[in-house]
């Protein structure tokens, strides 16, 4: 997981992992487009923080979505997680600190 953390070198890095996350997590088609929108960033560092991620192995570029280890990064980085009431309808909650 280390190694994972040291390769988001930028906020945009880690902005874009968050977001996957959140589009995954929301079943949101993401693309270059929305990432841009939803973080408030230029086209260009997008797309240059997806190469980094993906030559890094967080996230598979061409498709625009985490990998499993992007997954797992962006969970212990505090993303929201889903979880299930006994009804079976989905809440958010967010990561308790230690």
């Amino acid at each position: 997981m280390n190694k994972a953390l040291n390769a988001l070198n930028t906020t945009t890095e880690r902005q874009v992992l968050v977001m996957l996350f959140d589009f995954a997590r929301r079943d949101v088609h993401a693309t270059v487009i929305r990432l841009v929108q939803a973080i408030g960033s230029d086209r260009q560092s997008v797309e240059a923080a997806l190469e980094r991620l993906d030559a890094h192995g967080l996230v598979d570029r061409e498709k625009v979505r985490l990998s499993m280890q992007g997954l797992a990064t962006a969970m212990f980085l505090g993303a929201p997680v889903l979880q299930r009431k006994s009804s079976g309808a989905p809440k958010v909650a967010t990561k308790r600190a230690a």
